[in-house]
């Protein structure tokens, strides 16, 4: 108690320069708060870009689809196959597809589409393009009984095609016999999702038209699966999958979002790592300061450390003294910069970042459009990470003082020669 008061006196001797150390550890934490909370933001924003409106957490596919996806590439869709993946721990829900490249146009205009077949009913439980209508609907339960099939498609397909609701389409793909299917589609919405891949080029019909289209009744490409902790993905894949090959599915490939997009998994190793550089070159620039003001601290009183230590202060008491100074150093700037970072990370974590002066329109990176504003994401890892560390760098800088003060010769310390 006596080493913890006297610490605090000894930091209070020279406020200015404690208190611009501190300041310096403040700056930082905060800095470094902010910067995980934006980092942290644009990733989640990334791979929900990237999972939640097409890829999903999991796909499940024939091997030789993986291999080198084709029409022909499909696999029986049947109650086992769904049950047996959804009785997996983990797993939300799963929904079928059927993959289709072709001409989507009418007598004008044409263009190369992904003609994509879905369950209008599971689909959007495992992904989020039913919330992306912004004009007309989203498909009905079960096709309609007379008339045209009914079709979603993306808001740049839209724009090419230069077709609203209401207009009528013709699509032509390959089918598994070699043949060249056809149907005629009615548009009942546009769709903006934010990925491009959808938004430029998708054509979302329904599962019994896509099967007539192709010839492949009963069949799919893929079947996606949401599951409710997306990072243990790996695990989850390897859970499906053991349980597929049990039930006689060997054939089948569960693959999890970081297979499935390499890319984004790759750019979010990289992040990590650069995050980690920024740390380090942050940590030595506060290094320095704190270094500098606890050298100098000590250094003006080695007349006084003499004397202590001449009327009995042991050595590891003056050692420890001069170390908590550095660890109340660290904890003050640290609190003051955790306040400081939490208080403008939440807000923008509630209000979102504002990006529309840095960019000119709709911004794409990775096949993921991101809106103007970038929400971040505070979790008590980006509280923790930086306070805790900068209070460790606090303390490790107090080593060097504090071991030079343990090596002075009380008689030439209290004389000036040391």
């Amino acid at each position: 108690m006596l080493s913890l008061r006297m610490a605090i006196r000894n930091l209070l001797r020279n406020r200015w320069r404690s208190g611009l150390a501190a300041g310096g550890i403040a700056v930082a934490t905060a800095m470094l708060i902010w910067n995980l909370g934006f980092i942290d933001g644009f990733l989640d924003m990334m791979v929900r870009g990237a999972t939640d409106v097409e890829t999903g957490h999991l796909q499940i596919q024939d091997e030789r689809y993986v291999e080198q996806p084709a029409t022909m590439d499909y696999f029986e869709w049947n109650d086992e196959v769904r049950q047996t993946v959804e009785a997996t721990p983990g797993v939300l829900a799963v929904t079928p597809r059927i993959r289709l490249f072709g001409l989507v146009g009418h007598e004008e205009r044409s263009h190369i589409g992904r003609i994509i077949g879905i369950d209008p009913v599971t689909e959007p439980q495992v992904t989020v393009m039913d919330r992306g209508i912004v004009d007309g609907r989203w498909l009905d339960e079960s096709m309609p009984e007379t008339g045209p099939a009914e079709v979603v498609i993306g808001i740049g397909l839209s724009r090419t095609l230069r077709v609203g609701v209401g207009d009528e389409l013709v699509v032509i793909a390959e089918a598994v016999d070699g043949s060249m299917g056809d149907g005629l589609l009615e548009i009942v919405g546009i769709v903006q999702t934010g990925n491009s891949r959808i938004d430029r080029q998708a054509a979302l019909l329904h599962m019994e038209e896509a099967e007539f289209i192709a010839a492949m009744e009963g069949a799919v490409h893929e079947a996606v699966v949401a599951i409710e902790d997306p990072p243990d993905a790996p695990d989850t894949a390897r859970a499906v999958q053991q349980r597929l090959n049990a039930a006689g599915y060997d054939h089948l490939r569960v693959r999890p979002w970081q297979e499935v997009e390499p890319a984004l998994h790759q750019m979010l190793l990289y992040t990590n790592t650069a995050n980690f550089v920024i740390f380090a070159i942050i940590f030595f620039i506060v290094a320095l300061g704190v270094l500098n003001a606890l050298r100098m601290s000590a250094r003006e009183r080695y007349r006084e450390f003499g004397v202590m230590m001449a009327v009995g202060m042991s050595r590891a008491k003056m050692f420890s003294l001069i170390v908590i100074e550095g660890f109340l150093l660290g904890v003050v700037g640290a609190a003051l910069g955790a306040g400081l970072g939490a208080a403008i990370t939440g807000y923008h974590s509630v209000r979102g970042l504002d990006l529309s002066g840095f960019v000119d329109g709709d911004a794409t990176y990775m096949g993921v459009s991101f809106a103007d504003r970038i929400h971040f994401v505070i979790s008590a890892e980006t509280l923790l990470l930086p306070t805790l560390g900068l209070v460790m760098v606090s303390v490790v800088c107090a080593l060097w003082p504090a071991l030079s003060a343990t090596r002075l010769v009380p008689r030439d310390a209290m004389s000036g020669r040391d």
